[in-house]
């Protein structure tokens, strides 16, 4: 990676934010202005945040014949293992219960990674971030952007399902896009949100990573809620269950209902709502803390 063309390309085309800006008498409003600075300098230099994620997915699988396809196979595999199973498990025709395992277990990987890998969306940057005025925010989009072409690298799991049990895509599955564009609004202030509590508290991260094992569990992802009878309600209070649902109804040929759709909208604002202030307290110190 050459840091020259990378820290050109920025400091060209936006005016630089960083920790070290906030003076430490600096009142609310002052450091609000800084948080939105540094957010609006990060939206200006996507191509910065892109070549570091590209960078990134190219080291992971550098000197690899398959490169990111090993997830494409990895995720492949997993379903097809751990559908069979359940789907024998819970008498269901393996025709309609693969795919539906697929689809849930592709956006719940691409969850449950961008949470655990964000978290150390600072800490894993400190050299970068001590070095040179960068946005804060352009940090957590990289790990967003990074963690968004690897759910596109997996997604391709599940055409072999496709193939296999011949299965009909309709124009319903046009309204998977929405659903995906929801579950990546839910990434940045989630990511924002982790990455600066980690970077005070370490211990944040195990205890996500264990929270998202947990969490594949009580999310209908492996079964389905109407398996829970009249508990139902315990699935449509999981906000994780409603992501998936936007994008995994249309792909099964159904409409996604309106509460999740507004379960995920509210989801997104309520992060934004928690994350922003946070990032806004801590922001100053964060140089230090990594």
């Amino acid at each position: 990676m050459r840091s020259p063309d990378v820290g050109g390309g920025i400091s060209s085309s936006v005016d630089l934010v960083h920790g070290s800006d906030v003076p430490s008498h600096a009142s609310w409003s002052e450091q609000s202005s800084l948080a939105l600075a540094d957010l609006f300098a990060s939206m200006r230099a996507p191509a910065m945040w892109s070549a570091l994620a590209w960078i990134d997915i190219k080291h992971r699988y550098r000197r690899s014949v398959l490169g990111p396809f090993w997830i494409t196979i990895t995720m492949a595999v997993l379903i097809l293992g751990i559908g069979t199973l359940y789907g024998i498990l819970f008498n269901l025709p393996l025709r309609d219960y693969l795919p539906y395992i697929a689809l849930g277990d592709i956006v719940w990987i691409y969850m449950s990674t961008a949470a655990q890998e964000g978290c150390s969306a600072f800490t894993a940057s400190e050299n970068l971030i001590r070095s040179m005025r960068v946005p804060f925010m352009a940090h957590v989009m990289r790990v967003v952007l990074r963690c968004f072409l690897v759910f596109l690298h997996g997604a391709v799991a599940y055409l072999p399902f496709v193939l296999i049990f011949d299965l009909e895509i309709s124009t319903v599955a046009l309204y998977a896009i929405p659903g995906v564009v929801l579950v990546a609004l839910m990434t940045p202030p989630l990511i924002l949100l982790l990455s600066c509590l980690t970077a005070r508290f370490r211990d944040i991260q195990p205890i996500v990573t264990n929270m998202m094992q947990m969490g594949f569990f009580l999310t209908p992802i492996i079964w389905k809620p109407e398996m829970l009878g009249e508990h139902r309600w315990v699935a449509d209070f999981n906000p994780l269950f409603h992501f998936i649902e936007v994008v995994r109804a249309p792909m099964m040929g159904n409409l996604p209902e309106m509460q999740s759709y507004i379960a995920c909208i509210v989801s997104v604002l309520v992060l934004w709502i928690v994350a922003f202030p946070v990032f806004i307290a801590v922001r100053r110190k964060l140089s230090v803390w990594v």
